[in-house]
């Protein structure tokens, strides 16, 4: 798969809105005819290639530009940043703990290593809500999390961090919803940072649609990182579709848990961070 984003006629979705915003055309997030030709015009009127598609060089002069990113553990084994590097990634998300005790194996090497090649580094728990007869088990995780994350080291310019909301009660969505919540307020204020939440729509539907109302808009308050694969079956796509429940945009897009990448091993995740995202998205 390419690791260079673009726009283009037939594209649909928030990316496409900014585009258009750019250009001054209805942000209706439909690239048509009309985007296009706006978009040509742009791109003579700022000495861009004049292709009616938006890649990089146009898409970073919008201020928009959509970069790759990995996400890694120790299914991975060692990874070569400087090769990962020259094929174009710079941003990885690395985990390192799950429930109360694991620490994923090697996770510091990586943090080293990826920040010797210039990478930007983030980590991210799996969270274990499904464990219900402790009910202190949300800050135990926190604890486990902040922990290894002083050691990986939290700097400036780092990625946030990020909670995997993958697991949970199946027959109490208000349980999970509060768990994370409580998990997310912890580090949030322990990091002076606003996490993100990596989930699916599955895992949405499936651990926390049933929640009470108010406290799922307290966490699509987040920024959400939402993982939806392109397959055969769905073709060229610019985003995760409109599937995102509660959540107006996606911040971060996991397009693929099947990818390859120079550097790394086997089977790669591969994301997107969306258009004007970043910096928003980085330690302050």
């Amino acid at each position: 798969m390419s690791l260079i984003y673009t726009l283009r006629k037939k594209d649909e979705g928030q990316e496409v809105q900014k585009l258009q915003r750019a250009v001054s055309a209805q942000a209706d997030g439909k690239f048509g005819p009309k985007t296009e030709k706006l978009l040509k015009e742009y791109q003579e009127e700022h000495s861009l290639l004049v292709d009616g598609i938006a890649g990089p060089h146009t898409l970073g002069h919008m201020g928009n530009e959509v970069v790759s990113a990995v996400d890694l553990s120790a299914w991975n084994g060692t990874v070569d940043f400087k090769k990962m590097k020259a094929a174009g990634v710079k941003h990885a998300w690395i985990k390192i703990t799950e429930g109360q005790t694991h620490r994923n194996r090697g996770y510091q090497k990586k943090f080293d290593d990826a920040r010797a090649e210039g990478f930007s580094c983030g980590a991210y728990h799996f969270g274990r809500s499904d464990n219900p007869e402790d009910s202190k088990d949300w800050e135990r995780e926190a604890t486990n999390f902040l922990l290894q994350l002083e050691k990986a080291g939290l700097e400036c310019g780092d990625l946030v961090p990020v909670l995997d909301v993958e697991k949970g009660m199946k027959t109490d969505d208000n349980h999970n919803v509060d768990w994370c919540l409580k998990w997310l307020e912890m580090v949030a204020n322990e990091t002076k940072t606003t996490p993100l939440i990596y989930t699916a729509k599955w895992a949405h539907d499936l651990f926390l649609a049933r929640a009470d109302k108010e406290n799922l808009k307290k966490l699509f308050e987040y920024p959400v990182w939402w993982a939806r694969y392109i397959r055969k079956s769905t073709g060229h796509l610019v985003g995760p579709g409109s599937k995102l429940r509660g959540w107006k945009e996606w911040h971060a897009w996991q397009y693929t848990g099947h990818g390859s990448i120079d550097g790394a091993k086997g089977r790669v995740d591969l994301n997107w961070i969306a258009g004007g995202q970043l910096e928003k998205l980085r330690v302050p």
